[in-house]
């Protein structure tokens, strides 16, 4: 590592920070976590592992930034509950008791879904629909809502931005186009912002006025105003959706017209309605669009803002923590850390190695380091990512388990399992708690604890200035957040009972229809968007301007002609007794998921020549994976599914990752596991 540092610099080392722990001192996924802090202490690069960006991308572009979800607190509240998406009994389990005590008390629970899986089988409705076009489905729901005039008009007018105006050139009539002169203001960082509020057309007024200022906004037929033609909001959503007839959402999704009908009739007649919008719509190369469209329904239907309504997308805790503080700590001498070196996306790393380069510029890698993570198993594109492996000079990956990952490296830091350490975990998803992780035995054999792995490497780097703390006193500085500070909280607190509830969000999210954006009101367009990574790539930004733009996935749909070829699609779902490849070392949980398989629909497999526990072959131009048969009569035609969890030596042949791709939506960062399509050989 130095002498790549002192002949290619700090970032010729690239680290992946991975989430496979969660805890602060020896996971990677916190921001403030350790191994984060080393990465900044020295300027190596990251990669980015760039997964399950889409959906939540999607909530913050719409609602603003922040925690988008109701609590658990809050289910009881509505009268139907929509699980948008997932099986969430598989995928979800602590919370899949709120959903079905929530349906014996009286709610309706209804699963939209590709399959009918466990949380289907739950549903008092389920509704099937095509791989990768809910957002047509969205889509189709808002027409059939606005043909029958139940849209939420008032919410729309007060609490979101669809009576702004939008002119000719695709930007916002703002008070400056009216020949007021904008003004300034200072930001929450300090820096000064432009402020030219956009226009609406006060129908009390009878002119146009700030947002801010109208009485009663229009929704539409806004006459031409100082020389500019305009439309609202309103009017492109009404535009947008006006193709998704009934008949034509029913060919694209698969849906009955009459589930559609029913569909929009349940979120605008029915009561309060609250969506668990699941990552099932994110895994495709759509999943921004999609999102999106579902995210628009709620809006337009009036389900956000108010008990029993919204999304549920799990409990907010105490979040990341102090991480600037953490990062920013500096050495006993003073000195403060340089920050990353530099941001490098997940599909564009093998071309960074392999070509030396970086957006056209001398960019070499030598080194990658990689902590709590399943590379080589858990990113799409398998075979790339084992060129990529290949193609490194010099690996170091620290884990607990020899998985695939490990098998790559040149030196292997054994670290302990969680329960042979300490730690407070901070980071995951559904539990409102900070939780102590006590020590259950001593680490075994070479093992050492991450945290202490992370020191001892500084140390030898030079670095040791910068990690002269406790654990305890790492741990107090991430707890020191502004809610830390005010309730108290330090770690000595939470040993007390070795938990700790953190209520850092409201019951309900945006209550009274207030929003995180900058006009406090939901958003439906963006004037001027913007990628969320550069990977030079060519970007049509009018895709990203409107919610309601929609557009099939890459490999999933029905009618792209690529499915001549390789006529069927997975979902590579998650497994009950596996987090990711986690556990695949404890042999009793095999009892239950013994060796990968492949669920196919009975008449597909009857057209192969396929029975159960026949092995077969799933392949592509990317690679292949041989399985065996499962026949399952809840899945769809052309559609299967395959856990996703399993080692590559756990299966016959190949890797059910060589089938995927490892490329980008245009605009969004994302990881799309589901988006593949493969011809199936019975062996």
């Amino acid at each position: 590592w130095k002498q790549y540092i002192d002949e290619f610099g700090p970032t010729s080392i690239a680290f992946f920070l991975g989430s496979g722990n969660n805890a602060e001192l020896g996971g990677g996924a916190p921001e403030g976590s350790v191994m984060a802090r080393l990465l900044n202490v020295r300027g190596a690069s990251r990669v980015l592992p760039d997964r399950d960006i889409a959906t939540p991308m999607s909530w913050t572009y719409m609602f603003g930034p922040g925690s988008a979800g109701n609590r658990a607190s809050d289910v009881p509240n509505a009268d139907h509950h929509v699980i948008w998406g997932g099986d969430t009994a598989v995928s979800d389990k602590q919370r899949t008791h709120f959903y079905l005590e929530a349906r014996d008390a009286g709610s309706e629970l209804v699963v939209i879904d590709i399959a009918y899986r466990t949380m289907a089988s739950k549903a008092d409705w389920f509704v099937p629909v095509h791989p990768a076009t809910d957002g047509a489905l969205a889509l189709g729901v808002v027409r059939e809502i606005l043909e029958q005039s139940w849209e939420a008009t008032d919410f729309l007018r007060d609490h979101t931005e669809a009576p702004f105006l939008i002119k000719e050139d695709g930007m916002f009539l703002r008070m400056s186009d009216l020949g007021v002169e904008p003004t300034t203001t200072t930001n929450a960082q300090g820096q000064e912002e432009k402020v030219d509020p956009c226009v609406v057309w006060d129908e009390e007024a009878g002119e146009a006025v700030a947002h801010s200022e109208a009485k009663k906004p229009a929704m539409g037929d806004v006459p031409e105003i100082a020389g500019h033609a305009v439309k609202t909001e309103m009017e492109m959503i009404r535009e947008a959706v006006a193709p998704w007839t009934l008949e034509h959402t029913s060919e694209v999704t698969g849906v009955s017209a009459d589930d559609i009908k029913h569909l929009a009739h349940l979120y605008t007649q029915e009561g309060n309605v609250q969506t668990d919008m699941k990552f099932g719509l994110n895994h495709y190369n759509n999943g921004i669009y999609s999102s999106k469209c579902v995210n628009t329904l709620l809006l337009v239907a009036g389900q956000m803002g108010k008990p029993g309504s919204g999304l549920y997308t799990g409990e907010p805790n105490f979040g990341e923590g102090n991480v600037q503080a953490c990062l920013q700590l500096p050495s006993t001498t003073g000195e403060v850390p340089q920050g990353v070196g530099a941001i490098i996306n997940w599909s564009d790393f093998f071309n960074v190695v392999s070509s030396g380069q970086k957006l056209g510029e001398p960019f070499p890698v030598k080194a990658f380091y990689a902590s709590c993570t399943n590379i080589v198993s858990n990113q799409t594109e398998q075979n790339e990512t084992i060129e990529l492996m290949k193609a490194l000079e010099f690996i170091v990956i620290q884990d607990m388990t020899m998985n695939d990952t490990s098998l790559y490296a040149d030196i292997l830091l054994p670290a302990c399992h969680w329960f042979e350490t300490e730690d407070l975990r901070v980071r995951y998803y559904g539990n409102p708690y900070l939780l102590w992780n006590q020590k259950a035995i001593e680490p075994l054999y070479e093992s050492k604890p991450d945290f202490e792995i992370y020191k001892l490497l500084a140390e030898g780097m030079g670095y040791g200035d910068f990690f002269q703390f406790t654990a305890d006193e790492y741990l107090n500085t991430c707890l020191s957040t502004p809610f830390g500070k005010e309730n108290g909280i330090t770690i000595d607190k939470v040993r007390e009972k070795n938990y700790l509830r953190c209520d850092t969000e409201p019951a309900v999210a945006f209550e009274g229809g207030i929003f995180k954006t900058a006009s406090k009101r939901a958003m439906f367009y963006r004037e001027a968007p913007k990628p969320d990574y550069n990977m030079g790539q060519e970007v049509d930004l009018e895709k990203e301007k409107f919610s309601c733009y929609w557009e099939p996935a890459r490999e999933a749909d029905l009618g792209n002609p690529i499915r001549e070829q390789f006529p069927f699609t997975i979902c590579c779902e998650h497994m009950r007794t596996r987090t990711h490849t986690q556990w695949y070392d404890v042999d009793y949980m095999k009892e239950f998921e013994a060796q990968p398989v492949c669920r196919i629909n009975p008449e597909d497999a009857a057209e192969l020549g396929i029975e159960e526990g026949d092995e077969i072959r799933l392949y592509n131009d990317r690679g292949s994976v041989t399985l065996l048969a499962v026949l399952n009569a809840g899945q769809q035609r052309k559609s299967l599914h395959c856990p996703r969890s399993f080692l590559t030596r756990e299966h016959i042949d190949g890797d059910l990752a060589r089938t995927t791709f490892n490329d980008y939506n245009q605009a969004c960062r994302n990881q799309s596991y589901f988006d593949c399509a493969v011809a199936i050989e019975k062996l």
